[in-house]
């Protein structure tokens, strides 16, 4: 018998989110280049943070994991503010991301939420499954689709519209922390 969301203490939604994402926090940290030691500290302040914010983050579950990623970066970045007085360098030009720099926090985000979508995808029927890696992964059009498939176009728009009506009643759930 499942617990009604309701009943589920703040301190014990927190706790089940530390469980699930302490690990992928404390490697985000350590990829910042922190020692192991300041990166268990930061983890700490991370999710200090959170508790902090339990009630409005238990609102919005879906964005959880995104947002202890940007509050530990604030951490970081609060560090090294603080120590910027502590040592001081002085740089004549400061140099430009490249055109296809993408955040850290932002690339990890992605990966995690398209490993997410992997999965719900495995839930789908295979004809489904094989509709969607065509049209979408392959770039292929409805007809070149059908043709694959050996159904008629019709079909193909109703499987692919199947698919992702199922596709998007699983991944709120899988998305969502708990």
């Amino acid at each position: 018998m499942s617990v009604p969301a309701q009943a589920i203490t703040d301190a014990d939604w927190l706790a089940d989110v530390y469980r699930r994402c302490h690990r992928d926090v404390y490697h985000y940290i350590r990829a910042w280049s922190v020692s192991p030691a300041t990166a268990e500290d930061f983890v700490s302040e991370t999710f200090l943070r959170a508790a902090r914010h339990v009630i409005m983050l238990k609102q919005r579950q879906e964005s959880v994991v995104p947002w202890l990623f940007r509050v530990a970066k604030n951490v970081i970045l609060d560090d090294r503010k603080s120590a910027r007085f502590r040592r001081l360098v002085v740089l004549d030009e400061v140099p430009e991301a490249p055109a296809d720099y993408e955040p850290f926090e932002e690339r990890l985000t992605r990966k995690w939420i398209a490993a997410e979508v992997g999965k719900c995808v495995e839930l789908l029927n295979q004809a489904q499954r094989r509709c969607l890696d065509l049209r979408f992964h392959d770039g292929r059009s409805v007809a070149e689709t059908a043709a694959l498939m050996n159904r008629s176009e019709i079909a193909v728009r109703q499987l692919q519209h199947r698919a992702l009506v199922r596709l998007g009643s699983l991944l709120p759930a899988a998305l969502a922390p708990g």
